[in-house]
């Protein structure tokens, strides 16, 4: 990801509709699969993630934080984040077969092997530990926001789900994300790419009324996901198991 981009993240997250109601959506699910235990977010961007696990109701998880930018790196300790390192998961000095969860949040799909990094986690993860991974879904998909954000391939959740079984994970739960917003959000991609805006990301701020308004409909599929599987949406969601050996 470009260095300016890490700017933009940070002035965003805590305002933009998508960041906002992702992250809710994806605590919700992990306070649901984990209910305590130690977890490492790889890539962990500005920490805007991992920022939900310092607040008091969530005093049950300790958490770490892996990202190869330093820009990064030193925003997650002006926010308090201590426990989050410069690197990558070759090389590093976080411990090993210590964490009960570690996430890939919107990170493999930026990586050549995307194969080989699932591989690596299991060096991290306890014999019992679990993965959890969003990625973006459907290639059709691919505009210029996968461009400036040197993103390699999007997935399906058959892709995704063979990847991980290869990498030898059990699934625990696989859903599309973002699912009412996908019919607005296909017309946008594809009205985009037919005229050619090959250098814009989709990470702006809209007016406060639209902003309020994705942001509560986005959030309305926090209920939904622990009760089912949604059948398509903009991005997809992964809970696996490690079968260890």
């Amino acid at each position: 990801m470009e260095t300016k981009l890490y700017q933009e993240m940070y002035e965003l997250e805590s305002q933009h509709w998508w960041f906002r109601a992702r992250r809710e959506i994806l605590t919700s699910l992990i306070w649901q699969y984990l209910p305590q235990g130690k977890i490492l977010d790889v890539g962990c961007g500005t920490g805007f993630i991992l920022e939900a696990f310092k607040t008091e109701s969530a005093s049950k998880y300790e958490a770490w934080g892996i990202d190869i930018e330093a820009i990064a790196v030193q925003v997650c300790h002006d926010k308090g984040l201590t426990q989050v390192t410069q690197g990558v998961l070759e090389k590093n000095s976080l411990p090993e077969h210590d964490f009960d969860l570690v996430m890939f949040l919107d990170m493999i799909e930026h990586l050549d092997h995307d194969l080989s990094a699932l591989l690596m986690a299991k060096h991290y993860l306890k014999p019992q530990g679990q993965i959890l991974i969003t990625v973006p879904a459907y290639q059709f998909l691919w505009s210029a926001h996968d461009e400036i954000h040197h993103h390699k391939r999007r997935y399906t959740k058959k892709s995704l789900t063979e990847l991980l079984n290869q990498a030898g994970y059990e699934i625990v739960f696989v859903s599309y994300l973002n699912t009412f917003l996908f019919p607005l959000i296909v017309i946008t991609r594809l009205v985009g790419n037919l005229n050619q805006r090959h250098h814009s990301s989709d990470a702006k701020l809209p007016s406060t009324l639209i902003n309020n308004l994705l942001y509560q409909v986005f959030k309305l599929e926090k209920n939904l996901l622990s009760q089912i599987s949604l059948p398509f949406g903009v991005s997809i969601v992964c809970l696996a198991k490690n079968r260890f050996p």
